[in-house]
Protein backbone atom coordinates (compact mmCIF):
# COMPACT_ATOMS: atom_id res chain seq x y z
CA UNK A 1 0.00 0.00 0.00
CA UNK A 2 2.91 2.34 0.66
CA UNK A 3 4.17 1.52 -2.81
CA UNK A 4 0.79 2.30 -4.41
CA UNK A 5 0.55 5.57 -2.48
CA UNK A 6 3.97 6.58 -3.76
CA UNK A 7 3.07 5.63 -7.35
CA UNK A 8 -0.14 7.65 -7.29
CA UNK A 9 1.58 10.88 -6.31
CA UNK A 10 4.90 10.41 -8.13
CA UNK A 11 3.78 9.19 -11.57
CA UNK A 12 2.97 12.33 -13.53
CA UNK A 13 0.12 10.90 -15.64
CA UNK A 14 -1.70 9.61 -12.56
CA UNK A 15 -1.21 12.81 -10.61
CA UNK A 16 -2.36 15.04 -13.46
CA UNK A 17 -5.41 12.88 -14.17
CA UNK A 18 -6.44 12.94 -10.50
CA UNK A 19 -6.05 16.71 -10.26
CA UNK A 20 -7.86 17.23 -13.57
CA UNK A 21 -10.86 15.19 -12.40
CA UNK A 22 -11.45 17.25 -9.28
CA UNK A 23 -10.56 20.56 -10.94
CA UNK A 24 -13.22 19.78 -13.54
CA UNK A 25 -15.80 18.92 -10.89
CA UNK A 26 -15.10 22.03 -8.84
CA UNK A 27 -15.02 24.32 -11.88
CA UNK A 28 -18.25 23.09 -13.49
CA UNK A 29 -20.11 22.76 -10.19
CA UNK A 30 -19.12 26.27 -9.14
CA UNK A 31 -20.29 27.65 -12.47
CA UNK A 32 -23.66 25.88 -12.16
CA UNK A 33 -24.13 27.09 -8.59
CA UNK A 34 -23.14 30.70 -9.20
CA UNK A 35 -25.07 30.95 -12.47
CA UNK A 36 -28.10 29.38 -10.83
CA UNK A 37 -30.21 29.02 -13.96
CA UNK A 38 -29.86 25.25 -14.24
CA UNK A 39 -30.24 24.52 -10.53
CA UNK A 40 -33.19 26.53 -9.33
CA UNK A 41 -35.29 29.66 -9.44
CA UNK A 42 -37.82 31.43 -7.29
CA UNK A 43 -40.70 29.65 -9.02
CA UNK A 44 -39.21 26.28 -8.01
CA UNK A 45 -38.35 25.06 -11.50
CA UNK A 46 -35.56 22.52 -11.35
CA UNK A 47 -35.09 23.40 -7.68
CA UNK A 48 -33.16 20.39 -6.32
CA UNK A 49 -30.95 21.15 -3.27
CA UNK A 50 -28.11 18.89 -4.44
CA UNK A 51 -28.51 19.65 -8.14
CA UNK A 52 -24.83 20.53 -8.60
CA UNK A 53 -23.92 16.84 -8.21
CA UNK A 54 -25.19 16.38 -11.78
CA UNK A 55 -21.62 17.34 -12.73
CA UNK A 56 -20.06 14.46 -10.79
CA UNK A 57 -20.46 11.84 -13.56
CA UNK A 58 -18.19 14.04 -15.69
CA UNK A 59 -15.51 13.74 -13.01
CA UNK A 60 -16.30 10.04 -12.75
CA UNK A 61 -15.40 9.69 -16.44
CA UNK A 62 -11.93 11.13 -15.81
CA UNK A 63 -11.52 8.91 -12.75
CA UNK A 64 -12.34 5.85 -14.85
CA UNK A 65 -9.33 6.81 -16.96
CA UNK A 66 -7.26 7.21 -13.78
CA UNK A 67 -8.22 3.70 -12.68
CA UNK A 68 -7.27 2.30 -16.07
CA UNK A 69 -3.90 4.08 -16.12
CA UNK A 70 -3.08 3.00 -12.57
CA UNK A 71 -2.68 -0.62 -13.63
CA UNK A 72 -2.07 -0.52 -17.40
CA UNK A 73 0.88 1.86 -17.03
CA UNK A 74 2.66 -0.85 -15.02
CA UNK A 75 2.03 -3.46 -17.68
CA UNK A 76 3.27 -1.16 -20.45
CA UNK A 77 6.51 -0.33 -18.63
CA UNK A 78 7.06 -3.75 -17.06
CA UNK A 79 7.06 -2.29 -13.55
CA UNK A 80 4.31 -4.74 -12.60
CA UNK A 81 7.00 -7.42 -12.25
CA UNK A 82 8.56 -6.11 -9.01
CA UNK A 83 5.08 -5.88 -7.48
CA UNK A 84 4.33 -9.50 -8.38
CA UNK A 85 7.71 -10.62 -7.05
CA UNK A 86 7.04 -8.79 -3.78
CA UNK A 87 3.53 -10.25 -3.53
CA UNK A 88 3.62 -13.60 -5.35
CA UNK A 89 0.04 -14.45 -4.43
CA UNK A 90 -0.91 -11.34 -6.48
CA UNK A 91 -4.20 -10.69 -4.70
CA UNK A 92 -2.55 -8.11 -2.46
CA UNK A 93 -1.36 -6.13 -5.47
CA UNK A 94 -4.90 -5.61 -6.73
CA UNK A 95 -6.31 -4.96 -3.25
CA UNK A 96 -3.61 -2.39 -2.48
CA UNK A 97 -4.36 -0.47 -5.67
CA UNK A 98 -8.11 -0.57 -5.00
CA UNK A 99 -7.68 0.51 -1.37
CA UNK A 100 -5.44 3.50 -2.11
CA UNK A 101 -7.56 4.70 -5.04
CA UNK A 102 -10.79 4.33 -3.07
CA UNK A 103 -9.43 6.13 -0.01
CA UNK A 104 -7.98 9.04 -1.99
CA UNK A 105 -10.98 9.61 -4.26
CA UNK A 106 -13.48 9.23 -1.42
CA UNK A 107 -11.60 11.73 0.75
CA UNK A 108 -11.18 14.24 -2.10
CA UNK A 109 -14.80 13.70 -3.12
CA UNK A 110 -16.03 14.41 0.40
CA UNK A 111 -13.93 17.58 0.63
CA UNK A 112 -15.19 18.69 -2.78
CA UNK A 113 -18.81 18.14 -1.76
CA UNK A 114 -18.36 20.13 1.44
CA UNK A 115 -16.72 22.92 -0.56
CA UNK A 116 -19.54 22.95 -3.12
CA UNK A 117 -22.15 22.96 -0.37
CA UNK A 118 -20.43 26.01 1.14
CA UNK A 119 -20.41 27.78 -2.23
CA UNK A 120 -24.09 26.90 -2.63
CA UNK A 121 -24.98 28.50 0.70
CA UNK A 122 -22.95 31.61 -0.06
CA UNK A 123 -24.40 32.01 -3.56
CA UNK A 124 -27.99 31.37 -2.45
CA UNK A 125 -29.13 30.64 -6.00
CA UNK A 126 -31.21 27.56 -5.08
CA UNK A 127 -34.19 28.58 -2.92
CA UNK A 128 -34.79 25.13 -1.45
CA UNK A 129 -31.15 24.89 -0.31
CA UNK A 130 -30.97 28.22 1.52
CA UNK A 131 -30.16 27.54 5.15
CA UNK A 132 -30.56 23.79 4.63
CA UNK A 133 -28.05 21.78 6.68
CA UNK A 134 -25.70 19.48 4.83
CA UNK A 135 -26.96 16.69 7.09
CA UNK A 136 -30.62 17.34 6.39
CA UNK A 137 -32.02 14.21 4.65
CA UNK A 138 -33.17 16.30 1.66
CA UNK A 139 -29.55 17.34 1.10
CA UNK A 140 -27.41 14.63 2.65
CA UNK A 141 -28.54 11.56 0.70
CA UNK A 142 -28.23 13.28 -2.66
CA UNK A 143 -24.77 14.62 -1.85
CA UNK A 144 -23.65 11.24 -0.49
CA UNK A 145 -24.90 9.39 -3.58
CA UNK A 146 -23.17 11.84 -5.90
CA UNK A 147 -19.92 11.66 -3.95
CA UNK A 148 -19.85 7.85 -4.02
CA UNK A 149 -19.99 7.97 -7.82
CA UNK A 150 -16.36 9.14 -7.81
CA UNK A 151 -14.65 6.17 -6.08
CA UNK A 152 -16.95 3.87 -8.03
CA UNK A 153 -15.60 5.30 -11.28
CA UNK A 154 -11.98 4.79 -10.34
CA UNK A 155 -12.61 1.19 -9.23
CA UNK A 156 -14.51 0.48 -12.43
CA UNK A 157 -11.55 1.77 -14.44
CA UNK A 158 -9.12 -0.31 -12.38
CA UNK A 159 -11.16 -3.44 -13.12
CA UNK A 160 -11.30 -2.69 -16.86
CA UNK A 161 -7.59 -1.89 -16.98
CA UNK A 162 -6.66 -5.10 -15.19
CA UNK A 163 -8.98 -7.06 -17.46
CA UNK A 164 -7.46 -5.85 -20.74
CA UNK A 165 -3.98 -4.76 -19.56
CA UNK A 166 -3.93 -2.07 -22.25
CA UNK A 167 -4.96 1.53 -21.66
CA UNK A 168 -6.25 2.28 -25.17
CA UNK A 169 -8.31 -0.93 -25.29
CA UNK A 170 -9.79 -0.42 -21.81
CA UNK A 171 -10.71 3.23 -22.43
CA UNK A 172 -12.19 2.36 -25.85
CA UNK A 173 -14.23 -0.43 -24.25
CA UNK A 174 -15.56 1.94 -21.61
CA UNK A 175 -16.57 4.62 -24.10
CA UNK A 176 -17.91 2.23 -26.70
CA UNK A 177 -19.89 -0.10 -24.44
CA UNK A 178 -20.59 1.66 -21.16
CA UNK A 179 -20.67 5.35 -22.11
CA UNK A 180 -22.23 5.28 -25.60
CA UNK A 181 -23.81 1.83 -25.43
CA UNK A 182 -27.04 2.87 -23.65
CA UNK A 183 -27.79 5.27 -26.55
CA UNK A 184 -26.71 2.89 -29.33
CA UNK A 185 -27.83 -0.58 -28.21
CA UNK A 186 -31.63 0.07 -28.27
CA UNK A 187 -31.44 0.56 -32.04
CA UNK A 188 -30.07 -2.96 -32.52
CA UNK A 189 -31.70 -4.94 -29.71
CA UNK A 190 -35.06 -6.73 -30.13
CA UNK A 191 -37.91 -4.82 -28.50
CA UNK A 192 -38.13 -7.28 -25.64
CA UNK A 193 -34.46 -6.80 -24.71
CA UNK A 194 -34.27 -3.00 -24.85
CA UNK A 195 -34.78 -2.83 -21.09
CA UNK A 196 -31.34 -4.37 -20.58
CA UNK A 197 -29.72 -0.95 -20.99
CA UNK A 198 -31.49 0.17 -17.80
CA UNK A 199 -29.19 -2.20 -15.92
CA UNK A 200 -25.95 -0.78 -17.30
CA UNK A 201 -23.72 1.13 -14.87
CA UNK A 202 -24.46 4.70 -15.98
CA UNK A 203 -28.22 4.14 -15.83
CA UNK A 204 -27.86 2.83 -12.28
CA UNK A 205 -25.58 5.76 -11.40
CA UNK A 206 -28.27 8.21 -12.50
CA UNK A 207 -30.91 6.44 -10.40
CA UNK A 208 -28.64 6.42 -7.35
CA UNK A 209 -27.74 10.10 -7.75
CA UNK A 210 -31.43 11.02 -7.74
CA UNK A 211 -31.56 9.82 -4.11
CA UNK A 212 -35.18 8.70 -4.32
CA UNK A 213 -36.51 11.62 -6.41
CA UNK A 214 -37.18 9.13 -9.19
CA UNK A 215 -38.16 5.47 -9.08
CA UNK A 216 -37.78 4.83 -12.81
CA UNK A 217 -36.91 2.19 -13.89
CA UNK A 218 -36.21 1.01 -10.30
CA UNK A 219 -35.32 2.40 -6.91
CA UNK A 220 -32.07 3.41 -5.24
CA UNK A 221 -31.64 0.02 -3.55
CA UNK A 222 -31.74 -1.84 -6.85
CA UNK A 223 -29.38 0.73 -8.38
CA UNK A 224 -26.81 -0.01 -5.67
CA UNK A 225 -27.20 -3.75 -6.29
CA UNK A 226 -26.69 -3.24 -10.04
CA UNK A 227 -23.55 -1.15 -9.51
CA UNK A 228 -22.02 -3.57 -7.02
CA UNK A 229 -22.82 -6.51 -9.29
CA UNK A 230 -21.00 -4.92 -12.23
CA UNK A 231 -18.03 -4.14 -10.00
CA UNK A 232 -17.99 -7.64 -8.52
CA UNK A 233 -18.14 -9.34 -11.93
CA UNK A 234 -15.48 -7.18 -13.57
CA UNK A 235 -13.27 -7.03 -10.46
CA UNK A 236 -13.62 -10.75 -9.83
CA UNK A 237 -12.71 -11.57 -13.43
CA UNK A 238 -9.70 -9.25 -13.24
CA UNK A 239 -8.55 -10.92 -10.01
CA UNK A 240 -8.99 -14.41 -11.49
CA UNK A 241 -7.01 -13.49 -14.62
CA UNK A 242 -4.29 -11.84 -12.54
CA UNK A 243 -3.90 -15.08 -10.61
CA UNK A 244 -3.97 -17.29 -13.72
CA UNK A 245 -2.28 -15.39 -16.53
CA UNK A 246 1.42 -14.75 -16.96
CA UNK A 247 2.50 -11.19 -16.34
Amino acid sequence: MRSEWTKLWSVRSLRITLVAAFALIIGLSSYMIIDGQALGSDDGAGDVPFGWTAVYPVGMLVLVILGVLTITSEYSTGSILPSIVAAPRRTGVLLAKATVLTAVTTALGALTSVLMYTVLQIAGTVPSARGLSLFDPDMFWGVLAGTLVLPYGVLFGLALGGLLRNAAAAIALYFGVFQLGPQIFPAFLPEGLVGIVDYMPLAAVNVMRAAGLTTEPYGVGMAVVVLLTWLAVLGGTTWWLLKRRDV
